[in-house]
C-alpha cells in the first residue's frame, strides 16, 4: 500500500473513531436513533448499488425505507415499550408483505424472484443485522429510565471494539506474517495468520475495555458481561467480525467492484468500514441474553 493510501486510511480512520466517540459519549440518547438510521439508510443504499452492479435486480428505494423502519421501530419498541424482539417480528412480516405487494403491478418485470430476493436479503442483512445497535445501547435500561443510559453505550463500544481491533490485528499481522491464504476466491488479500492474529488482538482489546470498566462506575458485569466471559465471547466476536468482512468481500467480488462507494476516503464506503460490526453486534446481544 502506497504511502498516500496509508495517509488516507489513518486520517479516515482517526475521523470515525472521533466521531464515533462523540455519538457514544456526548449526544443524548434521543440522537441515537438518528444516527442509526441515517448509517443504516447509507449502507442500504450501497448494499443496493452492490445488487444493481451484479446485475440483481432490486426495490432500492423499497428496501432503504424498510431498513431505516426496522432500525426506528425497534429501538422505539426497546426505548418505550420495553420490547426485546417481539416487534422484529411484526416489522419483517409488513415489509414483506409490502414487497409483494410493491412486485405485483410489475408487468415487465422478467425476474420478479430475484427482485423479491434480492430487496428482502437487504433488509435481513442491513435493517436486521444494524437493528440489534439499538438493542445494545438499551440493553439492561428500566423502561421508566431518565438520563444517559452509559452501560449501554460502553456495551456497544465493546461490540465496536471487538469488530474493528479484529480488523486491525488481522491487517497488522497478515501485512507482516500472512503465507497461508484464507479464501483466495473471494478475498485474495486475507490469511490464516491474519485471522488468528486479529482473534487475540480483538479478543485482547475487548477483555481489557470489560476489565477496565470494573473499576468504574458502570461494569458490564452488572449486564451479565464479566471479564472471564468476555475471553469466549471476544473469540466468538472475533470470528463474527471476521465473517461479516468476508461476506461484504462476497458481495463485491459478485459486483466486481473494489468497494461499496467512495463515502470514507481511503477506507471505500461507508459499508466496506461497518460490515464487521453488523455482525459483533448481534453476537453481543445474543450472548448476553442465552448465556450471561
Amino acid at each position: 500500500m502506497s504511502l498516500p493510501s496509508i495517509k488516507h486510511r489513518l486520517l479516515s480512520g482517526f475521523t470515525i473513531a472521533a466521531v464515533l466517540f462523540s455519538a457514544f459519549f456526548l449526544m443524548p440518547d434521543i440522537a441515537a436513533p438518528v444516527i442509526l438510521s441515517v448509517l443504516a439508510a447509507i449502507m442500504a443504499f450501497e448494499f443496493y448499488a452492490l445488487m444493481t452492479a451484479a446485475a440483481i435486480p432490486n426495490f432500492n428505494r423499497y428496501g432503504v425505507l424498510a431498513c431505516v423502519a426496522l432500525v426506528l421501530i425497534t429501538w422505539c419498541a426497546g426505548r418505550y415499550g420495553g420490547g426485546h424482539g417481539s416487534w422484529d417480528a411484526v416489522v419483517l412480516f409488513l415489509i414483506v408483505i409490502g414487497v409483494f405487494l410493491r412486485q405485483f403491478p410489475q408487468k415487465h418485470n422478467t425476474y420478479p424472484l430475484q427482485t423479491i430476493g434480492g430487496t428482502l436479503f437487504g433488509v435481513l442483512y442491513i435493517g436486521l443485522l444494524w437493528s440489534f445497535m439499538g438493542k445494545l445501547i438499551l440493553f439492561g435500561r428500566a423502561p421508566d429510565f431518565v438520563g444517559i443510559y452509559w452501560p449501554g453505550r460502553w456495551l456497544l463500544l465493546y461490540a465496536v471494539f471487538a469488530a474493528k481491533f479484529t480488523d486491525i490485528g488481522a491487517y497488522l499481522v497478515g501485512s507482516m506474517c500472512g503465507r497461508h491464504k484464507l479464501i483466495p476466491r473471494i478475498s485474495p488479500a486475507k490469511s490464516w495468520e491474519g485471522v488468528f492474529g486479529g482473534m487475540a488482538i480483538g479478543t485482547l482489546a475487548g477483555t481489557l475495555l470489560v476489565w477496565g470498566l470494573e473499576w468504574s462506575a458502570y461494569p458490564l458485569s452488572n449486564l451479565g458481561l464479566t471479564p472471564l466471559r468476555a475471553i469466549p465471547l471476544g473469540l466468538l466476536l472475533s470470528v463474527c467480525a471476521v465473517v461479516g468482512d468476508l461476506v461484504e468481500s462476497f458481495f463485491k467480488r459478485a459486483a466486481t467492484v473494489k468497494d461499496s462507494g467512495g463515502t470514507v476516503p481511503g477506507m471505500g464506503g461507508t459499508l466496506d468500514v461497518l460490515d464487521s460490526i453488523l455482525f459483533t453486534a448481534p453476537g453481543v446481544y445474543l450472548f448476553l441474553r442465552l448465556v450471561a
